[in-house]
C-alpha cells in the first residue's frame, strides 16, 4: 500500500518528461534517436513508454502513474524470483530466502526509484536475475541459451548490466555451452539500433557515451571518487582507464565466487568507479545485496533513502539529517570494502574445473 500511495502522488520529474517526448516520436514514426537527445537507452523502452502513453494521452499524471505501477509489479517479480533463486538454487533456507525477498520490496531506495523517480533499471536488474538463477540450474540442453535469453533481454531493456556478463563465462564453460553464446547479447543489442543507424551519431553520443559525461544537462554529477581526485588534463580518459581496469580485475577476482556475489561486487564497482554518478543507479546492487545483507547493506540503504527521499524532484522530505551525493558515494565505497573483506561463502571450485 506505501509504494501504491507514493506512485499516486508522485508528479514526475526531468526522466518522465524525457519519456513523453521519446513516446511521442515512435508514435508519430520519427526516429527516436534523432528526435530527441533525451533517450539514451536500445529501442525497447521507447516502445514500452509509447504505448502507456497511447492509453494515457493526453493525462500526463496518469502516464506518470502508468510507469510507477509497472515497475512495481517488476519489483514484485524481482522478490519472487529472489526468493526462488535463495532457495531453490543457493540452498538458503525458507526463511532466509522469504527474508531476502521482503529486504528487497521494502528497501527504501527500491520503493523510491520505483514509485517517485521512475527509472527502469530495475527492469534490467530482474532479468539479470533470470539469466544467474538459469545459469545455476542443472545442466540440460537449453541452459545457456536461457542465460543468453535473459541477457540480452537485460541489455535491450537498459544496459548497465553490459559488464556482468563476462561473469557467466566461467560458469557455462561446460560441454554443450558454448562461452560464445555470450555474444549473443550483445549482438542482439547492436542489432536493436539497425533500424535507427541514419542516427547513429546521435546514438553514439546518447547512448554508449552516455554513462561518460555529466552536468545538468545529462542529470548526472560527476562520478563520487573525482570529488576528491581530478586529473588534468584528459581526466575523463584517465577516470575512463581507471574504471575499466577496476571492472576487468573485478570479473577475473570473482571468476571462483558465487555467481550472486560476484554480479553484486561488480554492481558496486561500478557504482563507486563511474566516470558519473545519477541517483538512479543506487538500485543496482539492492536485489542481490538482499541476499548478503549486513553493515554495508544497511548504510548504503540508509544514505540512499535519505539522499533520495529529500530531492526536491523526489519527496521533498525536510529530515534533520541530509546526506548529499558524497555521501552515498561514501556508504557504497564502505559497502564494497566490507564485501571485498567478507570471507564466507567467497569461493567455489566445481568439481569438474578442479580437476
Amino acid at each position: 500500500m506505501l509504494r501504491l500511495a507514493i506512485a499516486g502522488q508522485y508528479r514526475g520529474n526531468f526522466d518522465s518528461a524525457s519519456y513523453r517526448i521519446a513516446a511521442a516520436a515512435v508514435l508519430s514514426g520519427q526516429n527516436v534517436y534523432a528526435a530527441t537527445d533525451r533517450y539514451n537507452y536500445s529501442p525497447a523502452w521507447s516502445y514500452f513508454v509509447a504505448g502507456l502513453w497511447k492509453l494515457a494521452a493526453p493525462n500526463a499524471s496518469l502516464f506518470i502513474l502508468l510507469i510507477g505501477l509497472s515497475l512495481i509489479v517488476v519489483d514484485a517479480m524481482t522478490a519472487l524470483l529472489l526468493a526462488r533463486l535463495a532457495s531453490r538454487r543457493l540452498g538458503f533456507p525458507e526463511d532466509e530466502a522469504r527474508r531476502a525477498a521482503l529486504l528487497f520490496f521494502s528497501n527504501p531506495i527500491s520503493v523510491l526509484l520505483s514509485c517517485a523517480h521512475g527509472q527502469f533499471d530495475s527492469l534490467s536488474i530482474l532479468l539479470l536475475l533470470a539469466a544467474i538463477f538459469a545459469s545455476l540450474a542443472p545442466d540440460s540442453a537449453r541452459r545457456g541459451w536461457a542465460v543468453a535469453a535473459a541477457l540480452s533481454g537485460s541489455l535491450l531493456v537498459k544496459h548497465i548490466t553490459a559488464f556482468h556478463i563476462p561473469l557467466f563465462w566461467k560458469r557455462l564453460r561446460r560441454p554443450g555451452y558454448p562461452a560464445a553464446l555470450l555474444a549473443v547479447p550483445y549482438l542482439v543489442f547492436a542489432a536493436s539500433f539497425w533500424p535507427y543507424r541514419s542516427a547513429w551519431r546521435q546514438i553514439f553520443r546518447n547512448v554508449f557515451l552516455y554513462g561518460a559525461q555529466s552536468g545538468s544537462r545529462w542529470q548526472q554529477h560527476v562520478g563520487g571518487w573525482q570529488m576528491f581526485f581530478r586529473f588534468e588534463p584528459g581526466s575523463g580518459v584517465a577516470a575512463a582507464a581507471i574504471f575499466a581496469a577496476l571492472v576487468a580485475a573485478t570479473i577475473w577476482k570473482t571468476r571462483w565466487m558465487p555467481l550472486p556475489r560476484a554480479a553484486l561486487l561488480l554492481f558496486l564497482v561500478n557504482l563507486t568507479f563511474l566516470p558519473s554518478s545519477a541517483v538512479q543507479y543506487l538500485i543496482w546492487p539492492v536485489a542481490l545485496g538482499s541476499l548478503y545483507p549486513g553493515i554495508g547493506f544497511a548504510l548504503f540503504t540508509a544514505a540512499g533513502a535519505l539522499y533520495h527521499s529529500s530531492a526536491p524532484e523526489s519527496l521533498a522530505i525536510p529530515w534533520p539529517l541530509r546526506v548529499s551525493v558524497a555521501g552515498t558515494w561514501f556508504a557504497a565505497l564502505v559497502w564494497l570494502v566490507l564485501e571485498v573483506s567478507r570471507r564466507e561463502g567467497t569461493v567455489i571450485l566445481p568439481a569438474e574445473d578442479a580437476a
